[in-house]
């Protein structure tokens, strides 16, 4: 299922804020990266990507389960949710206000959602739930350029860090089938004092066309020397290889993975 903005009281309690990051003419060109350097990020962008993909369709197809409940349609105390890896699956859970839980949907590796579980009252969240509650809470203060009436959110912790810093992913939600919302994705990072870090993926409110037939997507790309996380997210997403052309050359971006398919005149 493709992203659908599902949720309204999301949009409602979202505001759109001013942009106050940088202009495009303050975004620094990428620097040319060593061999080492190139196959790190690369490596991270696959992983992230793909475990960004993971907990987003746990959430659509927890949301799908969630929605067959005529209770859950008319519960006006949810205001989202967050999602943890958990015994080889994802458990997706949603909030009220509070925040508190309110339901829980386990995901297996299979992307079938289980049984929803209906909590009888509020339940406080784990550490690690009131973790991931405060960073999302946080990410959606941040000031960034919305490309969206209403925007999904991924919360997942740091990797390396400690326990209180946590990447929060601000993903443009749609109801269209023929677009990839590329424009308007950032990273956001956070930890116990608030945001800490705070990037977009691409410089304008970008949408890529994709029309039923389409064989593939492409976009240039100049702020990573590389395709990035987001590249890897949205190509799962559409379910499309995407292109992606950077100062570093032209890559493929299929499937979860990222490989070269032309250098830069001038490269080694």
């Amino acid at each position: 299922m493709k992203r659908i903005a599902w949720i309204a009281m999301l949009a409602a309690c979202m505001a759109t804020p001013a942009w106050s990051g940088e202009t495009p003419a303050e975004i620094p060109v990428p620097k040319e990266l060593s061999p080492e350097q190139e196959a790190a990020a690369i490596r991270f962008a696959e992983t992230t990507g793909m475990a960004m993909y993971r907990h987003d369709q746990a959430a659509s197809v927890a949301t799908d389960a969630a929605l067959k409940l005529r209770e859950f349609r008319e519960d006006k105390r949810v205001r989202g949710w967050i999602t943890q890896e958990r015994d080889g699956q994802i458990v997706v859970t949603f909030l009220d206000a509070t925040p508190a839980a309110l339901y829980r949907i386990p995901v297996p590796a299979n992307g079938v959602a289980g049984d929803v579980v209906v909590l009888e009252s509020p339940m406080p969240l784990s550490a690690y739930e009131s973790g991931a509650a405060a960073a999302r809470a946080n990410a959606l203060k941040a000031p960034f350029q919305a490309c969206s009436e209403s925007y999904n959110s991924l919360v997942m912790p740091a990797a390396g860090a400690g326990g209180d810093d946590w990447v929060v992913y601000l993903l443009p939600a749609t109801t269209r089938n023929d677009i990839v919302p590329i424009g308007g994705t950032y990273r956001i990072e956070t930890n116990a004092s608030g945001i800490t870090g705070m990037r977009p993926f691409t410089r304008s409110c970008i949408a890529l066309q994709m029309p039923a037939d389409a064989q593939g997507l492409m976009i240039t790309h100049l702020l990573d020397a590389v395709p990035t996380e987001a590249h890897v997210f949205w190509s799962l997403w559409a379910d499309k290889p995407l292109y992606v052309s950077t100062p570093g050359g032209v890559w493929a971006v299929e499937r979860g993975t990222i490989r070269r398919v032309e250098r830069m005149p001038g490269e080694g």
